[in-house]
């Protein structure tokens, strides 16, 4: 799903020049007319905003805000300066100590990067310290953090997280010597190192088996036959974080569970038998190893770790096939990640082409894998060894070849999107109704997005706006109310299920996505808070819930991959009770 998109009234307007819709019998696309001009430099913002560095309609070489088609001159700012985005709304001109404020224009030499990171750290650490009750070090909880070059990575003008580690107190995690937190810049963080999600996790000792739900890597768990035997952890840094969106932060590591009696032998993975499967390493004796893309949640949990706070929900997704086995080598994970509808699109570049594949975070009954797409191999523009691809704010990728944008479609396709000049090989994008494309050695570009005009503003100069092309809704729409979903024709959904992109949401009557718990035709669903229809076991406020492959709440008995378990009527799971004779564990799984 697009986040922050344009509302209805955004308008797509090739600078200077009206736009020249093709016949729909033509194609899908949509012709962008090009004007002559030079850019050197460029950056797409929202709602027809950008910064446009060059010699625009006819006018002298200079860096330049547009803003509703008109040109206003950024006198403080020198042509040619390289620029860098930094949180939701800023521009970060290198080597002149200027931010330029994409919501309105403003210039300010204020060092606005240096003193967020300076108030974040000393958020974190006034809240760090009168949280913390043994979870870390008591000096190095008070102390003041450098967060410099600590900035997660994140989607282009995403609100701003930092990670940085902090020693334990006491021994936890297997013996690590630091813990990360994540902080956004308020100092409202989480401790990524503790909530390990759900691993059900089977042992055998001699003819006992016994499966134990592992969920955090600071406490000891019972194996077959023996008290105490278990234990988790977690390998990470923060140059494991691949991705984030308004929700999540995303990051790759590795998790190795470990049985310190010798007597006892891991034998399962949530469900999956180990034995002969490659994404498991047991090397080493006693131990299982595998890699995962965790999931982390930003919000935090209502309890505490020793004081601190830690993520709501963590759901670890092995980097395997829904069998176990890694990865084949036409699906293999590749370098580059952004994050989009809670899809990990996967990328790499090399030369003229960029390679890219779909990873959808997937459950298979209880076995949560990662299920790839086949890869797509396909050719770029390229200048000065940079290819023009670019990611827009929601996540999405683009590419620019042989004068046609292209959008990955978060499946295992490029979508053309506009028809451009063919000798264009340069882009930015925001989103779908906010681009730039141009080629300075030929003097040509176009602008998609907010109104066109003739005139350059410079102090109190007036402007005459040209006439605009309105585009029709299609496909989701954020509204001062929330999500809106209109189809092909335009026409705008209400009271019924939508797949897009393979994903169900559930829109409302009055036409907004849903989230949370919804009652359809005798059901119960959950909706996560990007509208996602969700499916497996549902941890909500402390209470675990089953969701069946249809997305429907599952009550009564549930056998899930051999482990029974029982659901009230309202869906919850019950543990440490008996029912009709049979005995749930703390787990909540029968004890044979």
């Amino acid at each position: 799903m697009l986040k922050r998109m344009n509302k209805a009234t955004s308008l797509l307007v090739a600078a200077a020049a009206i736009i020249s819709i093709m016949p729909a019998n033509a194609a899908d696309y949509k012709k962008i007319d090009s004007q002559e001009g030079t850019i050197y430099n460029a950056m797409a913002y929202k709602d027809g905003k950008f910064y446009i560095d060059g010699e625009v309609n006819n006018k002298d070489e200079s860096a330049y805000y547009l803003s509703n088609g008109k040109y206003n001159n950024l006198s403080n700012i020198d042509s040619g300066s390289s620029i860098k985005t930094y949180g939701s709304k800023y521009l970060d001109v290198q080597g002149e100590d200027h931010f330029i404020d994409l919501n309105n224009g403003s210039v300010t030499d204020d060092s606005i990067k240096e003193n967020s990171q300076d108030d974040a750290s000393a958020a974190l650490r006034k809240n760090l310290k009168k949280d913390t009750d043994g979870r870390y070090d008591v000096t190095d909880a008070g102390t003041v953090k450098s967060l410099n070059g600590k900035q997660l990575t994140g989607n282009k003008f995403s609100d701003i997280w930092y990670g940085v580690q902090y020693a334990p107190k006491k021994a936890t995690n297997g013996n690590t010597t630091s813990l990360n937190i994540y902080t956004n810049a308020n100092g409202n963080y989480i401790d990524a190192d503790y909530n390990i999600g759900s691993i059900k996790v089977t042992t055998t000792n001699g003819s006992t088996d016994k499966t134990t739900t592992i969920s955090n890597t600071n406490d000891k768990y019972d194996g077959a036959g023996a008290s105490d035997a278990i234990s988790v952890s977690v390998v990470s840094n923060n140059s494991n974080v691949i991705g984030q969106d308004a929700d999540y932060i995303y990051r790759s590591t590795k998790i190795t569970v470990t049985s310190s009696n010798t007597g006892i032998k891991i034998t399962k993975i949530n469900g999956i038998d180990i034995s002969g499967k490659s994404a498991f390493d047991t090397s080493v004796s006693g131990s299982v190893s595998f890699n995962v893309i965790q999931k982390i949640s930003k919000a935090q949990a209502s309890g505490n770790i020793n004081g601190a706070k830690y993520a709501n929900s963590v759901t670890n997704y092995i980097i395997s096939q829904d069998n176990g086995n890694t990865l084949d080598s036409n699906h293999a994970l590749l370098s580059n990640y952004t994050i989009s509808n809670g899809k990990l699109i996967n990328y790499t570049i090399s030369g003229n082409s960029i390679k890219t594949q779909t990873i959808t975070l997937s459950s298979k009954s209880s076995y949560y894998y990662t299920d790839v797409s086949d890869q797509s191999s396909d050719s770029a523009e390229v200048i000065n060894s940079t290819l023009a691809v670019d990611t827009d704010a929601n996540g999405n990728l683009w590419r620019l070849s042989s004068g046609y944008i292209y959008k990955w479609d978060n499946n295992k396709t490029w979508t053309k999107v506009y028809k451009v000049d063919g000798s264009f090989n340069k882009i930015s994008v925001y989103d779908d109704n906010n681009i730039v494309a141009w080629n300075q050695s030929h003097e040509v570009y176009s602008v998609i997005g907010g109104q066109a005009s003739t005139q350059t503003q410079t102090g109190n100069q007036t402007q005459t706006p040209v006439e605009t092309t309105p585009i029709a809704n299609k496909g989701w729409v954020k509204s001062n109310e929330g999500w809106t979903f209109y189809n092909a024709s335009g026409n705008q959904l209400k009271g019924q299920w939508v797949n897009d992109g393979g994903v169900w949401y559930y829109i409302k009557a009055d036409g907004i996505m849903a989230t949370g718990w919804i009652k359809d035709g005798g059901n119960w669903y959950y909706l996560n808070g990007s509208g996602s229809m969700k499916t497996g076991w549902l941890n909500d406020n402390g209470t675990w819930y089953f969701l069946q492959p249809s997305g429907a709440m599952q009550t009564g008995w549930l056998n899930d991959n051999g482990t029974w378990y029982y659901l009230n009527g309202s869906g919850a799971m019950l543990s440490n009770t008996t029912i009709n004779g049979y005995k749930l564990g703390a787990s909540g799984a029968w004890i044979r």
